[in-house]
């Protein structure tokens, strides 16, 4: 059974955004950056930067992440255990800091939650595995995070002056580190499709394909959406699909809102062939489509209109502030890149 793959570096950012003229240039605010490794002597995978852990209902294994300090002052980091689940787009998406914990990660118990480094200080930080007496056979998967709070100055927003509109936001740079926790017994993934839906965006029309993997191994594989009278044939990659976990899989698919009764067939191939076929028909007419037409326009309205913050806008600051902080980290790391996680 395939495991999760390579580690890449994971950042996860917090935006505030206030109404009315752009925001002079400069109002982003920035947060620390700090390194994380799994401590030397733990059990990493041969296949990727990550902590991969064998154990049976009601064990107990303990292991170390390690935390540096690159910055040129002090930082307190936090640590915590995060959930990881499956993104929209597949491939595994981990929880940010602070975020509920729900799933696996409710097995982990970090020493330190809290510690104090100096400049350019490292420091092993211990975090203990609880595994559930009543645990079933599969594959788990939790991660381990490490990110400096903003202050409340960094997230306070500045309100523009009146009549007009204004845009800040602040950066919460996040390290984490994937924990696989594999509990023996039969493994098995089993994607299922249960539902297409159109929805309204600002590209046009989507189709949001409702994929559940309801066994208990993670899957990996590709996918085929067709839609005959459209010309719609769409393919696309199933990166790391975690157990126990949905999504509503987001497909570009009309420019406009086309009525009619449109025949859907979603095709599913993964881990060694394994196939799973849905069809359906989606039916855009009536009140149906009136809804879907009257979304749409608003969307597009919204997003070229003169008053709030444009969408347009927004997505630009997003960019520049993603393309910053990838320059940021690279100014201010030491060390292996930490992570978000795909399959090799």
């Amino acid at each position: 059974m395939r495991r999760v793959g390579r580690a890449v570096v994971f950042a996860a950012a917090a935006f505030i955004a206030s109404a009315g003229a752009v925001a002079p240039a400069g109002a982003g605010k920035f947060g620390d950056v700090v390194g994380a490794t799994a401590s030397p002597g733990s059990k990493i995978s041969p296949i990727g930067h990550f902590y991969l852990l064998d154990a049976k209902p009601g064990d107990s294994v303990t292991q170390s992440i390690r935390v540096s300090n690159p910055n040129d002052h002090s930082v307190t980091v936090t640590l915590d255990a995060v959930d990881a689940v499956t993104g929209d787009l597949t491939g595994v998406q981990l929880g940010r800091p602070g975020s509920p914990r729900a799933l696996t990660s409710r097995w982990f118990v970090v020493s330190s939650p809290e510690i104090t480094l100096a400049p350019k200080m490292a420091r092993d930080v211990p975090f203990t595995l609880h595994v559930p007496p009543n645990a079933t056979p599969g594959q788990y998967l939790a991660g381990i995070s490490a990110s400096v709070p903003l202050s409340s100055d960094d997230t306070k927003t500045k309100q523009p002056p009146a009549g007009k509109a204004g845009f800040s936001m602040a950066v919460r740079f996040q390290r984490g580190i994937a924990v696989e926790i594999d509990v023996p017994g039969p493994r098995l993934a089993n994607l299922a499709v249960n539902a297409v839906e159109p929805t309204a965006t600002p590209d046009g029309v989507s189709l949001g394909v409702h994929i559940a993997n309801t066994g208990n191994a993670f899957a990996h594989g590709t996918g085929v959406v067709r839609v005959a009278d459209t010309n719609t044939d769409f393919s696309f990659r199933i990166d790391t699909f975690v157990a126990h976990t949905a999504i509503v899989f987001p497909m570009r698919w009309t420019k406009t809102v086309v009525p009619g009764s449109h025949h859907v067939e979603v095709d599913l191939t993964y881990e060694g062939g394994r196939r799973t076929s849905w069809s359906g028909t989606v039916v855009i007419a009536g009140d149906a489509q009136s809804k879907l037409q009257s979304a749409l326009q608003n969307l597009t309205v919204r997003g070229h209109g003169s008053s709030g913050v444009p969408v347009v806008l927004i997505a630009a600051a997003l960019v520049v502030v993603l393309v910053a902080a990838a320059l940021v980290m690279r100014r201010r790391r030491r060390g292996p890149c930490p992570v978000n996680y795909r399959t090799t």
